[in-house]
């Protein structure tokens, strides 16, 4: 007998979904603002008669030119937006899909006629006296960031080709997307019982969480052998993706694509590796965390779909409905403040920031979004699982993180950037976990999150870890104009696992082809900055029991600050200095504690 049907969109209660009416009720709405917007004529016109060329006569004109970018910018990101929001809830549905095209298009037009702004204003020599003058000085940051990029700027014609070829050069990742969503078609997966169970890819991590082995076996076979169907596909595919980030980057005079991808957040390409090497020096600990885990689960060896198990078996899989789970999470938010627990609750209820039903063609994974006009928005396919819980912390986070930039900052601030986004929502895991350990003793619920809390740190750090130096090593040998083949990603692939997991863990042959699911892989060197939050927070966690007052002062600098300063000075203000390398260490003394409680409680 089969599990119950998956339903429609149409389906699905208005209650478990988001409200995007902040931006635009349908599709009607939306192209009333989508064809007021400027012809491309009329927009070069404008910028030709007023501002191109003439920037350089004062301050004000400068702020002027600025401001229209941003005005126009705002309009088109709600544009943006909201269509992809409606494709990710059914990524089958050719409207959502064709208005996506229709506003990137848009966007890429009409933005490419802004490519004379920044190679002008480098031009002028005042430049870095005015940013400091009114009413120019409330761009100075963002000024002085271009000043720092100056050697990478490229001439007008050259940035509005670049422009202008934007939509086909970061296609890749939107063809990898409706692969994963729309393409995959599984077979279903038997367990012990001969029960079926529905492979998909929201149902892929939900299966090798079970307790039965054979139906986690089966569900990784089924999984892997249906995307090794599409090896040479995904993989030509990955390599113009990486060809698209190493060429960009040379035209740009950058040394490597990871030194390009590191420039945006201001972050030394030496703290990138310095955290491989740290925590290379610590694999020895995920090593013996695999030996815990084969003794407990009672198996010979550790395969991938062997560890997601909880390490604590009880009589019965914990499940939260989705009021236990969303209080759950609230009341472990509570030394964040009641401001932001009351935020945070009216968001997830009256306000419907979280589409969070399951139904078909939903875009897999978790996500917050939204945009300066709009409430913050997660999509999350809740199935009651204790991992949905954690989900819902890291998603919450980055939407209150959002939330209160907006709040704090003027649009051009407002938007942070990745590397700091990620302690704001590791953070909630870490409350999360922090507030079950301390309250919920001799409960299974605690005896799950010491489990958990153990996965999270080798799903966040290490397995993050894996995956960035599994980019450093493709994007080298892109650089080199070296070719990308099926067998040699297959390769550093296998190689990277059997490096991380060590010798209690067997690598069955279908492993080779996970990185073809990883979508993180299409936001090159994105990955890394899960590990450096995780750690991060970790510390914000543990300055909060000593001093809670001046810690979540400190937290709300954070979370305020938006993209106001260089990102590595925002986490200064909340109290991490990341080219200090303690805060990687103290994690993995903390990981290596939690593996001492797990053969405590549960050997």
């Amino acid at each position: 007998m089969s599990e119950r049907k998956i339903l429609t969109r149409k389906e699905v209660s208005l209650e478990e979904t988001w409200d995007l009416s902040d931006l635009f009720f349908d599709f009607e709405d939306w192209k009333k603002v989508f064809d007021e917007l400027p012809k491309e004529s009329e927009l070069e016109k404008e910028l030709t008669e007023k501002y191109k060329g003439k920037l350089h006569t004062s301050a004000s004109l400068i702020y002027e030119c600025l401001k229209l970018r941003d005005e126009l910018n705002r309009k088109l990101i709600n544009l943006y937006v909201y269509a992809n929001l409606k494709s990710c809830e059914d990524v089958s549905d050719k409207i959502a899909s064709e208005f996506c095209a229709k506003i990137e298009n848009k966007m890429s037009s009409l933005q490419a006629f802004f490519a004379f702004l920044e190679p002008e204003l480098l031009q002028i020599t005042s430049l870095k006296d005015w940013i400091h003058t009114e009413p120019l000085s409330t761009y100075a940051f963002p000024l002085q960031e271009l000043l720092r990029s100056k050697a990478h700027i490229l001439t007008e014609k050259e940035e509005a080709l670049l422009s202008k070829l934007a939509v086909v050069l970061n296609a890749f990742g939107e063809i990898h997307s409706k692969w994963h969503n729309a393409d995959l078609k599984f077979e279903n997966a038997k367990d012990s019982e001969g029960k079926e169970h529905i492979v998909s890819n929201s149902r892929y991590g939900f299966n090798l969480q079970s307790y039965d082995r054979v139906l986690r076996k089966n569900t990784f076979e089924s999984y892997f052998q249906e995307i090794s169907k599409w090896r040479n596909t995904i993989a030509a595919n990955y390599y113009a993706n990486m060809l698209r980030g190493s060429t960009i980057a040379k035209i740009r005079g950058f040394s490597s694509f990871l030194e390009a991808a590191l420039f945006d957040d201001n972050i030394p390409v030496s703290m990138y590796e310095n955290l491989i090497s740290t925590v290379r020096k610590n694999l020895h600990s995920l090593h013996r965390s695999m030996e815990i885990r084969k003794k407990i689960l009672g198996i010979d060896s550790v395969a991938l779909y062997d560890r997601y198990v909880s390490l604590y078996k009880a009589k019965k899989e914990l499940s939260f409905s989705w009021q236990e789970g969303k209080d759950l999470v609230l009341e472990a938010l509570r030394p964040l403040g009641e401001e932001y627990v009351e935020i945070a609750k009216k968001g997830l209820t009256v306000e419907r920031w979280i589409d969070r039903a399951e139904n078909q063609n939903k875009r897999s994974g978790a996500f917050s979004w939204g945009t300066y006009d709009s409430r913050p928005y997660i999509l999350q396919t809740w199935t009651g699982s204790l991992s949905d819980v954690y989900t819902l912390a890291h998603e919450l986070g980055h939407s209150m993180h959002s939330y209160y930039s907006n709040k704090s900052q003027p649009y051009h601030l407002a938007h942070y950037t990745i590397f700091v986004a990620e302690v704001a929502s590791t953070l909630n895991e870490a409350l999360l976990t922090e507030y079950i350990l301390q309250n919920k003793q001799d409960t299974e619920l605690f005896k799950h999150v010491l489990s958990e809390s153990i996965k999270n740190f080798e799903g966040t750090v290490l397995r993050q870890m894996l995956f960035a130096i599994f980019e450093k090593e493709v994007s080298h040998i892109t650089d080199l104009a070296e070719a990308l083949t099926p067998d040699t990603l297959e390769e550093i692939y296998m190689n990277l696992n059997r490096e991380w997991y060590g010798k209690h863990s067997n690598y069955p042959e279908l492993l080779k082809h996970e990185w073809m699911r990883i979508p993180h892989f299409y936001s090159a060197f994105y990955v890394y900055k899960y590990a450096t939050s995780y750690c991060a927070s970790l510390a914000l966690s543990q300055m909060l029991k000593k001093d809670l007052e001046n810690t979540r002062k400190k937290i709300f600098n954070l979370l305020k600050a938006g993209g106001s300063k260089p990102s590595l000075d925002i986490l200064k203000s909340a109290g991490i200095d990341f080219l200090d390398g303690t805060a990687v260490e103290n994690a993995f003394a903390n990981y290596r504690e939690n593996l001492n409680l797990a053969e405590k409680f549960f050997s």
